[in-house]
């Protein structure tokens, strides 16, 4: 075959192509639909790249809760959004005990990973002031009512095993003064 004959026939199937694509991508085309989507907000309460929101958490981490929009308690993401932090208190303010409004700090905390049957799973948390090294406070049992002894961005450093790995997570949130109300 000659130079010339192989040129036309490479044009010839390039057309080909061009007609056979052409037609498998009209007819295959798909409608895509919008759906109304509810407002995600964002709060007070984050601090150093932690956002608050009343969006809908990922569903590993919804246990215990009712599936309502907007979500009804504030949360945030730790990092590699492997952990949330549930802020029941919304804010939470420096202090032992009960704050101004009567509340104490309540955070829950949940850790993706190997459940046991009991739905949660050990998270151990220290916490320290944003750019510290050492824990003013370190609990073993992920407790929920946190006081702390003054105000400025909090990191709560979570870790606990999944999957047979020690995973960590960090959740940074801001502490009002002593006496602020919420």
């Amino acid at each position: 075959m000659g130079l010339g004959a192989r040129s036309k026939c490479a044009c010839n199937a390039a057309a080909l192509l061009i007609i056979l694509v052409g037609g498998c991508t009209s007819s295959q085309a798909t409608q895509v639909k919008a759906s109304p989507t509810v407002p995600i907000r964002t709060f007070a309460g984050g601090c150093a790249g932690t956002v608050l929101t009343d969006a809908e958490p990922p569903v590993w981490a919804q246990t215990g809760f009712a599936k309502l929009t907007p979500w009804p308690v504030p949360w945030a993401f730790g990092t590699q959004d492997t952990t949330v932090a549930f802020l029941f208190s919304t804010v939470l303010v420096a202090g032992s005990g009960p704050r101004v409004d009567g509340a104490s700090n309540k955070v829950g905390w949940v850790a993706k990973g190997d459940y046991p049957t009991s739905g949660t799973t050990a998270i151990a948390i220290d916490v320290r002031p944003l750019g510290e090294s050492q824990p003013v406070l370190t609990n073993a049992s992920g407790a929920r009512v946190v006081d702390l002894p003054k105000s400025g961005c909090w990191t709560f450093r979570l870790s606990w095993t999944a999957h047979g790995q020690q995973q960590v997570s960090t959740i940074n949130l801001e502490v009002l003064p002593v006496g602020s109300r919420p």
